[in-house]
């Protein structure tokens, strides 16, 4: 609930969408995110979410100001500049750092933490994940995995299928 609904709950109708056209962004002297909103308003040290992170990653942006407050959305970012687009969308990679799996070379299971050694599309990992567990994993489409390390991290399996054998057979024993 917010102020700005007056205690009615989250709204989706109370989203102020913002013309990609006509908000612009950029870095501010001291490296923060600054944005420029279609009715004039210039907003500074702005943060970026991302309404569906996994699913629909760059389609749907939200800016929030320093506070967490929400500024708006921005429903089609591939309308807006090139240069404020990639800004933004560089923005929401650092906030959601997501690695993705692209080969599982072993999961080892001891005493119910299972670990990992996996290829990402950043280089070779390393991870424990509490076995078994029911927010170790969910599937976020028909072959679509996030798993959650023990400390919180996610990394992303974007087509199980496309995973070479030996990593799908050790992924269906481990799930």
């Amino acid at each position: 609930m917010s102020e700005r609904d007056g205690g009615r709950g989250y709204h989706p109708e109370d989203v102020v969408m913002h013309d990609p056209t006509r908000t612009h962004a950029r870095l501010d002297s001291l490296g923060r995110l600054e944005v420029t909103l279609p009715d004039g308003s210039v907003h500074q040290d702005v943060k970026v979410a991302l309404a569906f992170p996994i699913s629909r990653p760059k389609r749907f942006i939200y800016l929030l100001d320093q506070e967490g407050k929400e500024l708006g959305l921005i429903a089609d970012p591939r309308k807006m500049e090139r240069e404020a687009r990639e800004l933004l969308l560089a923005q929401a990679d650092q906030a959601y750092f997501m690695p993705r799996i692209t080969g599982i070379r072993r999961i080892e299971e001891n005493m119910g933490i299972a670990r990992w050694e996996v290829e990402t599309d950043r280089g070779w990992s390393i991870f424990d994940v509490v076995a078994r567990s029911e927010n170790s994993h969910w599937y976020v489409g028909r072959n679509k995995i996030v798993v959650r390390d023990a400390d919180g991290n996610r990394y992303l399996i974007e087509d199980t299928t496309a995973l070479d054998s030996r990593s799908r057979r050790m992924l269906d024993l481990y799930l």
